[in-house]
């Protein structure tokens, strides 16, 4: 078997298996607080009970504003978003003078069934009538986020920062943006303004040392990896992360045990850390260790590719040659390259 690939492949997964800056990093993007519409109400019956007094209201007067303006919140609230939307609509035909509550909760509506350009129509109108509308304007931001349009969602968010420029979250989400679009210089200033406004914020600290790591600036990263686990002891992507710093310095000792504070401190089995851990034992001359890590995360994610590979590798070393080429196979049927690569010249 050809062992050049297998210790090329090592080097390799340091970074394919860095928790890198995703969608799941974002604070305000993803996870902004939902206004509810009718936050007045607070059990189930009181809804029906308010649905049955308007439609008997609208049944006397069909063109009430302020009836069809609560209906319309009543079944955004329950679901109904198209007939909603019919309610919303009549009511601003009707020339109601809360124009600016009738579109934002038009565009909630909208945006809750995923018609995300309607919603933006919508949450434009508000900021049209109140510039400094912040509410809509992070939904603005998530709209564009949610379809793919990262330049736009920088845009909106960057309107935030002029309307409220003291929220690091804000800033935190423009660094994760401008990163996933590779201006690594703008997103390592975001993050930096957001530590400046929130100089305890670990989330920024892991997330700018992401892009130190991707600037090969490893001492910085290091650094800054260090404050994430210092303002959170738990933090798992934080310990992951750092384990690779120390990979690249060829401290193995603390690398593992990094990899293993990770997979302490999170919930689920994380993949990156169970693979990081493999590879560092297998390293280390764990061979046992390295093959119940990857064990254990196959179990977990059977369609992780470069699962496959580590556990090939680990085969190949303990002269498992069907076996290797068994998972390398797998890998390439799950569309690796690496797999594809070595399944080709290795096992012919």
């Amino acid at each position: 078997m050809n062992t050049h690939y297998f210790f090329k492949l090592f080097i390799l997964l340091f970074l394919v298996t860095f928790c890198s800056i995703n969608s799941s990093c974002f604070s305000q993007i993803t996870d902004y607080p939902t206004t509810s519409v009718t936050s007045h109400l607070t059990k189930k019956d009181d809804k029906y009970r308010m649905l049955f007094t308007v439609n008997n209201i609208l049944q006397k007067d069909k063109n009430n504003k302020d009836a069809l303006f609560t209906r319309g919140k009543l079944k955004c609230n329950m679901g109904a978003y198209k007939s909603a939307q019919a309610d919303f609509t009549k009511a601003l035909h009707l020339q109601h003078n809360k124009k600016i509550e009738i579109f934002y909760h038009r565009g909630i509506s909208y945006y809750l069934e995923k018609d995300f350009l309607n919603a933006i129509a919508d949450f434009d109108s508000v900021i049209n009538l109140q510039p400094k509308h912040i509410d809509a304007l992070w939904r603005k931001a998530q709209c564009y986020y949610y379809i793919g349009a990262n330049a736009l969602t920088i845009d909106a968010l960057d309107e935030i920062t002029v309307a409220n420029p003291e929220s690091p979250i804000t800033w935190h989400d423009m660094g994760t943006l401008y990163y996933k679009n590779n201006n690594l210089n703008k997103a390592k200033d975001c993050f930096t303004k957001a530590l400046i406004l929130a100089p305890h914020m670990s989330v920024c600290y892991n997330h700018r040392g992401i892009v130190y790591e991707t600037m090969k600036n490893y001492s910085m990263a290091f650094d800054d990896f260090n404050r994430a686990i210092f303002y959170d002891s738990t933090y798992a992507d934080a310990y992951n992360n750092r384990g690779l710093i120390y990979l690249n310095y060829e401290d193995y000792q603390q690398a593992e045990q990094d990899f293993s504070s990770s997979i302490e401190h999170d919930q689920f089995q994380p993949k990156e850390a169970l693979n990081n851990r493999a590879v560092t034992r297998y390293i280390l001359g764990d061979y046992d260790g390295s093959m119940n890590d990857i064990n254990k995360l196959l179990d977990h994610y059977p369609f992780f590719a470069k699962a496959y590979i580590t556990r090939g590798n680990i085969k190949e070393r303990k002269h498992d040659d069907n076996g290797a080429c068994s998972d390398w196979n797998k890998a390439a049927e799950l569309g690796d390259l690496q797999g594809i690569e070595y399944t080709q010249k290795t096992c012919q």
